[in-house]
């Protein structure tokens, strides 16, 4: 038998997430800091709340690489925020930077 038949397929998919996933989630998060510094020159209303709905969309979606990236990192004597490559508090603590300062537009 070769040997990618005897590996565990959960096994090989945690692998190719820890790979790859802290990357993914920085350019993720660098394409959310640009975006969001759009806002700033958005002055039609429309467009505004369009944008914002974009950016919460965009937070969803690092979150959830996060979350991923928690997932493979289970077993492997680490958490994702202490793995190497692996996006430290400051993603999590982007998100719920963004989170309150949209709730708190959101409210005005």
């Amino acid at each position: 038998m070769r040997e990618t038949e005897n590996t565990d397929p959960i096994a090989s998919l945690r692998a190719e997430l820890l790979r790859d996933l802290p990357d993914d989630i920085k350019r993720v998060r660098n394409a959310y800091r640009r975006a969001a510094q759009q806002a700033a020159l958005l002055r039609d209303a429309k467009d505004f709340n369009a944008h914002q709905a974009a950016c919460k969309t965009a937070l969803g979606h690092l979150d959830g690489l996060i979350k991923l990236l928690r997932w493979a990192s289970e077993g492997q004597g680490a958490s994702a925020e202490d793995a190497g490559d692996a996006p430290d508090a400051s993603a999590t603590d982007l998100i719920t930077t963004a989170r309150k300062a949209l709730a708190d537009i959101d409210a005005a």
